[in-house]
């Protein structure tokens, strides 16, 4: 899964990348793994007290400023979606596409079908984009490119079936640091580190590891045996 050179994160708003595979990305980056991300909301729901409803946009760019140092991300590609406004239409899917042609990763993560609201659409658009960006088609997107594989993570819901594990025993420290980075969610989401903490634990324990993400492998694109 991680005997890759490059992957892309496709996700919906500032905090999903690291909740849901936050101790990867830092595995990944600290292997020489290039790791880009696509996100496509503004975070303009996320705040706390009427004071910051105006600022919380420009607060949740400086947070994700500093996760992406924290977690070695080479790039961040965003976009000013509101919270709860991300659509599954024609824009977005081309956003995906042209972002996988653009970055050739070996491997897309994204939202799993399960997940609240807007995941869902992410989950929906990421999926099609995956198989369709290496398609002799839309070139004005750029040149097909067909990535090996499509994992979905976790943020919310639980995985109903897990294909893969990874062990972020010696990242989880990191993922930390980046969700206390995104200090404004951290009362939004009630409980946010305790939640981290609990999920790596229980998935770790799972296969025998201390902490764990858990991963599944889309399978709707056929693999070619030749």
């Amino acid at each position: 899964m991680l005997d890759i050179e490059r992957a892309l994160v496709i996700c919906a708003h500032p905090d999903d990348e690291v909740l849901g595979l936050g101790g990867t990305i830092k595995k990944m980056t600290n292997a020489g793994i290039q790791v880009d991300v696509l996100m496509f909301a503004n975070g303009n729901e996320g705040y706390t007290t009427m004071e910051d409803k105006d600022r919380i946009v420009d607060i949740r760019r400086k947070e994700r400023e500093a996760v992406q140092q924290i977690l070695g991300i080479r790039h961040f590609e965003t976009y000013d979606y509101e919270d709860y406004a991300i659509p599954a239409n024609e824009v977005t899917y081309k956003i995906c596409m042209k972002a996988i042609r653009t970055y050739k990763p070996d491997a897309v993560f994204t939202h799993y079908w399960k997940e609240y609201n807007t995941h869902k659409s992410v989950a929906s658009i990421a999926s099609d984009a995956f198989w369709q960006a290496g398609w002799i088609c839309s070139l004005d997107l750029g040149d097909p490119w067909k990535a090996q594989a499509l994992y979905h993570f976790e943020v919310i819901e639980l995985l109903p079936h897990v294909s893969h594990m990874v062990d972020i025993t010696d990242t989880f420290e990191a993922k930390m640091e980046a969700m206390r980075a995104y200090a404004s969610q951290c009362t939004v989401v009630s409980g946010a580190l305790q939640q981290i903490e609990g999920k790596a634990l229980m998935r770790g324990a799972q296969v025998g590891l201390k902490y764990g993400e858990a991963f599944l492998k889309n399978i709707n694109r056929p693999e070619i045996i030749r």
